[in-house]
């Protein structure tokens, strides 16, 4: 047999469906598995979307669309950063695609020769670097900040990494898996830094409506004058529980755009219509769909916090947003795969080893469930940490 493609041999499947899997696997069996693994709201999509994809279906939304996105919902969606997010758009600079795994995983291609190096913060997640590596170019991990992960992000780390091969740097606030969100002057100190770069920025704020503590901001906002190398990508998947429906986007700079598109024109082709048509209903009523639905999270968030916080020895970084707690078993192990792999066999219950992101000694958990589930869930996990050595 042929040898195979090196280059996508050295990337490894997703850590969180490999959990999600198992966790599948033993609840076939019968076991009361709880499952804090994969970044989902567990709230319904608002029905007003539903509602019109329901509707596109039925006038035969169902032919090919514009690769790219077509022009009513790029335009809904330049209209949405001019008035929430203050960041000036044309539609024909951004393009809509199969979600923002997708868009990201092209920009990567767009932008990245062999060799390259792209500077990514741990802990980071979980797609970034192998999408760098399938892409032909190096991640460069930044190492955790002293005193993690009670301290935040630490820009000097960026220069102490940087070469003369780096390319770009990818940014996400906020953050998963640590809810952590940039604070002003982080964002102002990094723009600085960054200022006198030439590389691409990538900022993933798909998180943005998930910002409890402190305001969602780009760096944009505070330093227009890197709009020529700067991209913004969200999407619909977190914002308005949609993660079934794959929707992402990015906006940038007009000729990395165009490849994007032009990649995606070869590979996933388009959005079926009616999702485009449910999608416009979404991004134009906004943060009003969710308003209820954001309001729980943040009680959950609270409660998650309270509740971790009685496992002596554990320790949490105070989310700011998302919906993740990143929790920090150093002080029983460094090996987090094989803590969280105890944990489901003995105690059933779901989480990310720190490994994923680039964090060993860490797990990360969504609390975007249950009240109940989540009391319960952590109470097996007080009752593994506590009585293990791992």
């Amino acid at each position: 047999m042929r040898p195979l493609s090196k280059r996508m041999l050295a990337v490894k499947p997703s850590p969180t469906i490999v959990m999600n899997s198992r966790a599948a696997a033993l609840a076939r069996e019968g076991k009361p598995v709880i499952s804090f693994a994969v970044g989902e709201p567990d709230f319904a999509t608002p029905k007003p979307i539903v509602e019109r994809a329901i509707e596109g279906l039925r006038a035969g939304h169902t032919k090919y669309g514009a690769a790219g996105g077509g022009p009513d919902l790029r335009g809904a969606i330049s209209a949405k950063l001019k008035n929430e997010n203050k960041l000036e758009f044309a539609p024909e600079q951004i393009v809509v695609g199969i979600g923002a795994k997708e868009i990201l995983f092209h920009l990567m291609l767009a932008l990245i020769n062999e060799g390259d190096e792209v500077i990514i913060p741990a802990p980071y997640w979980v797609s970034y670097a192998d999408q760098v590596i399938a892409a032909g170019g190096k991640p460069i991990v930044l190492p955790l900040p002293e005193g993690f992960p009670e301290t935040g992000f630490d820009v000097e780390l960026i220069e102490l990494h940087a070469t003369s091969r780096t390319v770009a740097i990818l940014l996400n606030s906020p953050n998963n898996p640590t809810g952590y969100t940039f604070s002003e002057t982080e964002l102002k100190d990094l723009g600085k830094l960054l200022k006198k770069k030439d590389w691409w920025i990538i900022s993933d704020e798909i998180y943005e409506y998930h910002s409890f503590e402190r305001p969602h901001h780009s760096i944009l906002n505070f330093f227009p004058e890197l709009k020529d190398r700067f991209f913004y990508v969200n999407g619909f998947s977190k914002s308005f529980a949609m993660t079934g429906w794959r929707v992402g986007y990015v906006a940038g700079p007009k000729e990395p755009i165009g490849i994007v598109r032009s990649l995606q024109s070869h590979s996933s082709t388009c959005l079926p219509g009616f999702i485009e048509d449910a999608a416009i209903v979404a991004i134009q009523g906004g943060k009003f769909l969710v308003v209820q639905e954001l309001s729980e999270l943040n009680t959950r968030r609270k409660l998650a916090i309270k509740e971790i916080s009685k496992i002596s020895g554990l320790k949490v970084g105070a989310p700011h947003g998302a919906f993740y707690l990143f929790c920090d078993v150093r002080s029983k192990t460094q090996d987090s795969m094989k803590f969280c792999e105890g944990l489901l066999l003995e105690k059933h219950v779901v989480t990310v080893p720190g490994e994923a992101f680039g964090a060993p000694g860490f797990f990360r958990m969504s609390y975007a469930v249950s009240d109940k589930k989540l009391i319960d869930g952590i109470q097996r996990i007080k009752e593994f940490f506590e009585s293990k050595v791992v």
